[in-house]
């Protein structure tokens, strides 16, 4: 991790299982746990005494659920990037999540590459966010003339450090879709030169909303933003017309290079 300083962390879930699971992964991935919850009732208290930099918190609690905790933490700690577990696979949930507050959504049963990416994602991305946006690595070759760009990510993070990047390259954000399906509908809307288009999101996928955008925004240019490049997602998305690909973790540098490219070509 790009981080100098140890990422702390809070665990809450009310299972002794899943805090020793999650703990266990977080830790290899030089993450140090510094508390773990049964439930949310002292997580504000812990907060304070702990001061963690993520929080891993569960949705299914005793007493209260966790959008309404994850609430109350974006209120009094709004920097401090909070990744929701849920055991539903619910796409409306994961966009309430979105919309109150979540850096990200994990679902259970998860994998440690999933567990590990998101999280690793989140942290790297506040790093930047908090003490690198006025020292992004950008040189006059790169800036380019007035663009708009629409972001669809589910993660509420991603989406911060890639405005914070496109911006820095004359190009203003007009909107952000935490779902393919709201995609669709702001690419309609906007009409922006840039999308920059997520392939794994609820409700609708990043490829199927691809499909929907190229029927009434044919002209736009759409980048695709993924973790796992892989092979058959690379051809599918190059049939339907994208011009590029943004890789997770987002390196600011190499995603510059990458935008520039393609809007002047």
């Amino acid at each position: 991790m790009s981080t100098t300083a140890t990422v702390r962390a809070i665990i809450v879930d009310s299972s002794a299982l899943m805090r020793a699971t999650l703990s266990n992964l977080l830790h290899s991935a030089n993450i140090e746990v510094a508390g773990q919850l049964p439930d949310g009732k002292r997580l504000l208290d812990a907060i304070d005494r702990l001061r963690p930099q993520i929080i891993c918190l569960a949705y299914q609690l005793p007493e209260v659920n966790g959008l309404a905790l994850l609430q109350s933490v974006v209120a009094v700690h709004p920097h401090i990037p909070v990744v929701i577990l849920s055991e539903e696979q619910d796409p409306q949930l994961q966009s309430a999540a979105d919309q109150a507050g979540a850096a990200g959504f994990i679902t259970k049963p998860f994998s440690q590459v999933q567990v590990l990416r998101v999280v690793q994602d989140i942290v790297q991305a506040r790093h930047f966010l908090a003490h690198q946006p006025q020292h992004l690595p950008i040189n006059a070759n790169m800036l380019i003339e007035p663009k708009t760009a629409l972001i669809a990510d589910d993660s509420k993070t991603m989406r911060e450090l890639l405005t914070v990047i496109l911006s820095r390259l004359n190009i203003n954000v007009l909107s952000q879709a935490h779902n393919g399906a709201q995609a669709v509908e702001l690419a309609a809307q906007h009409q922006p030169d840039l999308i920059c288009l997520d392939v794994d999101m609820p409700i609708m996928n990043g490829l199927d909303a691809l499909r929907a955008i190229r029927q009434k925004n044919p002209l736009t240019k759409v980048m695709m933003i993924t973790g796992n490049a892989h092979r058959e997602t690379v051809v599918n998305a190059t049939q339907l017309g994208i011009v590029g690909f943004i890789l997770k973790p987002f390196d600011p540098l190499k995603v510059s290079e990458a935008v520039t490219k393609v809007l002047r070509g």
